[in-house]
């Protein structure tokens, strides 16, 4: 099964394979640089636009590489305003050329208020990089993971958002 995946960041790669893995056999996936065409710090429906952005071009990279794809895939984080809190959220997509469609998000979590403008203006992996940086060289293991204590990881969150992705595609016989 070959899969054009739109990202160079290998903790969505891993999560995307670990997703497809499974329910597929021989997951071969080939990454990508396809534009989101949206702001850095995608906010509100930003988000969804710039995962449909990439899978679009991610085909049309296909059809002018003439590469026989199984399934494209995107994922696109962002910032988001639910019940007047201010969330990350990622939304996974998955597409084949036969029409199959399906689109998730992962479980989203609250930003602090005091850091939401922050995050728009240099985007979140900055901000979270220096507020939650594990010691003086600056390395981080990212917000959600000190959000929760180390209980949750992203590559988790990036993970559930394929996984719920998936339900349409292994069940397509719907």
């Amino acid at each position: 099964m070959k899969i054009l995946i739109a990202t160079e960041n290998h903790v969505k790669v891993d999560a995307c394979r670990s997703a497809f893995e499974n329910y597929f056999d021989n997951v071969e996936i080939e990454v990508v640089h396809a534009p989101s065409e949206v702001p850095e710090m995608p906010k509100n429906d930003e988000i969804s636009q710039g995962t449909r952005n990439r899978i679009k071009n991610l085909k049309k990279y296909a059809r002018e590489n003439n590469i026989k794809v199984d399934y494209y895939v995107a994922v696109e984080s962002g910032i988001d305003n639910y019940f007047d809190s201010w969330m990350i959220t990622s939304v996974a997509g998955i597409e084949n050329d036969e029409g199959l469609k399906s689109y998730s998000t992962s479980p989203s979590y609250p930003i602090p208020e005091a850091y939401v403008d922050s995050i728009i203006e240099e985007g979140l992996g900055v901000v979270m990089d220096r507020i939650f940086a594990d010691d003086d060289s600056g390395h981080s293991k990212g917000g959600i993971g000190f959000l929760t204590h180390g209980k949750i990881t992203r590559r988790q969150l990036l993970y559930e958002s394929f996984m719920m992705a998936l339900i349409r595609i292994i069940n397509d016989n719907w």
